[in-house]
């Protein structure tokens, strides 16, 4: 199967996230007939993120044992740290392809994937049969979800559970959203005092003056990069400061750095954006 005709063929039968991620995977030349499968070996496998998610993924284990499913943990480069397999069957699956911890999610080497594409488009993502470019990867459906660190706003990895199956309901999507929120929820649980100190502060100050709209679900990918790089930017000057921002819809946002203080020497600088 040749991508191109794949994209040109489809253009009104794929999912927009799925063609999105295809044109991604045509770009960079990727031959859906020729993967490679890479394993890394010099993986961190007691970072902060894998101790989160362990308590997490324990507890999934006994969610589902006896079911040809498992729960799969990336880091933010789409590498697998970590797994939880349920029976024989979808052990022998992940074996069989050399996903171990180690193995590449990333979309630039096995093309479309609930992991590898959910890191680069920062929300949930669903994959399903065919809709995978690598075709090893046909048997399985699979949705992937953001680990999100509270306290940066940094993709830190993926959740993902993965079935043998062609598809994949909602209580499974709710499901893994969830999962990602309690890793997230960890991830606050074991960060140092002083980050604690600061995210305490600066959820108080937000009580204390104006609760900013949640960040719009149909916010585009060219305007959520466009936000975090000016987030970037404000937090590198070191002081409160504001940027307003015209979005590709006509909306305009806000991005406000106010200097966070805490106990003792605790300073830092958080950003929030209002939407008009």
């Amino acid at each position: 199967m040749e991508l191109v005709l794949s994209i040109d063929s489809a253009e009104r039968a794929v999912r927009e996230p799925i063609l999105n991620s295809w044109r991604r995977c045509h770009d960079a030349g990727l031959n859906p007939g020729a993967f490679k499968v890479r394993v890394l070996d010099d993986l961190d496998f007691d970072s902060m993120l894998v101790r989160a998610a362990k308590p997490v993924l324990d507890r999934l284990q006994t969610d589902i044992a006896d079911t040809p499913s498992g729960v799969f943990l990336s880091d933010a480069s789409g590498v697998l740290a970590q797994r939880v397999l349920g029976d024989n069957s979808i052990r022998s699956a992940a074996d069989a392809l050399g996903v171990i911890p180690g193995f590449s999610y990333a979309e630039s080497d096995i093309g479309t994937n609930a992991v590898g594409s959910a890191l680069l488009e920062r929300r949930t993502y669903q994959v399903s049969g065919s809709e995978h470019l690598w075709e090893a990867l046909q048997r399985f459906a699979a949705v992937g979800s953001p680990v999100i660190n509270p306290l940066t706003g940094r993709v830190e990895g993926v959740v993902c559970i993965a079935s043998l199956g062609e598809r994949m309901d909602a209580r499974v999507r709710a499901m893994i959203r969830r999962t990602a929120y309690e890793v997230e929820q960890s991830l606050l649980d074991l960060s140092t005092s002083r980050e604690q100190a600061l995210f305490r502060r600066f959820l108080d100050s937000r009580a204390a003056t104006v609760v900013p709209a949640s960040m719009p679900p149909d916010l585009g990918l060219g305007d959520r990069l466009a936000l975090e790089d000016a987030a970037v930017k404000l937090v590198a000057q070191g002081r409160e400061a504001m940027v307003e921002i015209v979005l590709s819809d006509g909306r305009t946002a806000t991005v406000v750095a106010q200097m966070v203080t805490g106990p003792g020497d605790l300073t830092g600088v958080a950003v929030q954006a209002w939407f008009s």
